[in-house]
């Protein structure tokens, strides 16, 4: 269980900041459900749990695990992002990190869980 979480970890710092880098703007913006951008990296996330989620259970938990981290994540990101435009947020406020740590800890609490799951 503890492999499985450390690698989850792991695998969210490549997908949130490494993957997503490179999608700049030219995505969207995270603020529409419709926005490549969300669906992107989402599914750079999903993609990755289920390769790992494939080591431990196989392929039906690794199919489970992974569309449920895209819907969590999705719903995550979305929510933060909608939350910091329509209240002014912004890199500058101290409100903003406040936001990006629940923001992580929501992630963290999904792996977690899924490791709760599979073992």
């Amino acid at each position: 269980m503890t492999t499985y979480f450390f690698l989850l970890l792991l695998k969210h710092s490549f997908a949130d900041l490494w993957l997503q880098g490179r999608l700049g703007s030219k995505y969207g913006d995270k603020k529409n459900l419709t926005d490549l951008k969300l669906w992107v990296h989402s599914l750079d996330h999903a993609a990755l749990t289920a390769v790992i989620t494939l080591l431990f259970a196989g392929l039906w938990w690794a199919i489970i695990i992974a569309v449920l981290d895209f819907v969590l994540h999705s719903v995550i990101d979305y929510v933060k992002r909608i939350y910091i435009l329509r209240n002014n947020i912004t890199i500058k406020h101290y409100l903003y990190w406040k936001i990006q740590s629940v923001d992580q800890a929501l992630h963290y609490t999904c792996y977690f869980v899924y490791a709760l799951i599979i073992f």
